[in-house]
């Protein structure tokens, strides 16, 4: 597992939930998306892009998701759930995080995906340049 999760600076442990399984008697599909933001809202919280509600108003909005669905999940599990921007994709609006979903019951990758992020001035509402303090922190 460490090495395919190595290139994280993001990984949040958690446990598949009883209520998280579907009639067809796995995690329903809708959940991995929640998996992703749990994980991409730790990583705003470590660089201080979560704190949108003062002078500047300006912070992450989800602008598109997407899930590659590779193994089934079931309760119970422990899962690690990772997420880490993608250097290429960063511009002056926004930026690509990539995600993974570890199953530590399969000893696999049970999902993988993708979420665009667009900079958003929650005040004047539209998207904004975002901070060059942040920009730093974006690059790690």
């Amino acid at each position: 597992m460490s090495d395919l999760l190595k290139d994280y600076p993001c990984i949040i442990s958690q446990q598949v939930q009883w209520g998280d399984m579907d009639a067809a008697n796995h995690v329903n599909n809708t959940v991995y998306l929640r998996y992703f933001e749990s994980a991409r809202v730790d990583f705003f919280n470590s660089i201080d892009f979560m704190d949108f509600t003062g002078e500047e108003s300006v912070g992450p909005i989800l602008a598109e998701t997407n899930c590659k669905y590779k193994a089934p999940l079931t309760f119970p599990d422990n899962i690690k759930i990772t997420a880490r921007i993608l250097p290429d994709s960063i511009t002056e609006y926004g930026f690509t995080m990539q995600h993974v979903v570890y199953s530590e019951k399969l000893q696999r990758i049970a999902a993988e995906g993708t979420s665009r992020i667009v900079c958003y001035d929650y005040k004047n509402k539209r998207k904004a340049l975002i901070p060059s303090n942040l920009l730093d922190k974006l690059r790690v």
